[in-house]
């Protein structure tokens, strides 16, 4: 489990990292006292939850969270605060939780034994992609850098199609909808296969996709997928579904509402 800890007296904040560092459930912990540092630190890395301070000077803890929501849709964020009278608020932003200072080592095990999004433990596969909210790619934990923003989209088709082999025409026709098929488009379309397939290549990770002649899928079990995960029922993933699902893509709307009706 991946945490960050946001708060602006300083001495807190490390006492609180420190506690947080000597729980075996949580693999990687980073205090911010800056909210700025750390919103940037959330768009470029994978974290799961982010113990947050409510009155800090400057950005105040609902502002940060919103914003952090905003990058990071099922970001857990809870609420640490010596102030009881922002709990109605913590509710409204929908939070994890809600500690009041001074916090001790139980509530914090108590908060991250009910997160909102719960946390699946690792598969151990390099390529991680989340489906439910808006669709993300993370290779060995990093968020994946593509040259078309478009590379991206194909991707999250391929996975929405669960391992079926997806024929050129089929994908012309999800990514661009309506568009009248030009050689253009179908040259667009060629370069970003070539994109994902460099990507894939670069990173040692060329089993992930196959592709022969005008037809290409996913291998579904090279992928660290919530959706896939959600499908197969394993404990602990029964909550991951909110509601959401690759929430930035229009024909994604068919399988959320097959989802929505499970």
């Amino acid at each position: 489990m991946r945490v960050i800890s946001i708060d602006d007296e300083e001495i807190i904040l490390e006492d609180f990292v420190e506690m947080l560092s000597e729980m075996p459930e949580i693999t990687d912990v980073r205090g911010f006292s800056d909210c700025e540092e750390a919103l940037a630190y959330i768009g470029e890395n994978d974290i799961d939850v982010a113990f947050c301070d409510i009155s800090m000077r400057g950005m105040d803890g609902i502002t940060f969270a919103k914003k952090a929501k905003g990058i990071k849709p099922n970001l857990n964020i809870v609420f640490v605060t010596a102030y009881t009278e922002y709990s109605l608020e913590a509710i409204k932003m929908h939070a994890s939780g809600y500690l009041v200072k001074p916090v001790a080592e139980d509530d914090v095990r108590r908060e991250l034994a009910d997160l909102r999004t719960p946390v699946v433990t690792s598969s151990g596969k390099r390529l991680r992609v989340q489906c439910f909210g808006n669709f993300e790619v993370y290779i060995d934990d990093k968020p994946c850098q593509f040259k078309y923003i478009k590379t991206k989209e194909l991707l999250a088709y391929l996975i929405d199609r669960k391992g079926a082999y997806c024929s050129n025409g089929e994908l012309l026709g999800a990514l661009w909808e309506d568009k009248e098929v030009t050689p253009s488009l179908e040259n667009y379309l060629r370069n970003l296969i070539s994109d994902l397939k460099n990507i894939l290549r670069q990173n040692d990770l060329e089993n992930v996709v196959i592709k022969k002649k005008a037809q290409m899928c996913v291998v579904t079990n090279e992928i660290d997928c919530d959706y896939y995960k959600w499908l197969d029922g394993g404990t602990g993933t029964e909550n991951l579904f909110a509601g959401e699902y690759m929430s930035q893509y229009s024909w994604a709307e068919t399988t959320l509402a097959g989802l929505e009706g499970w």
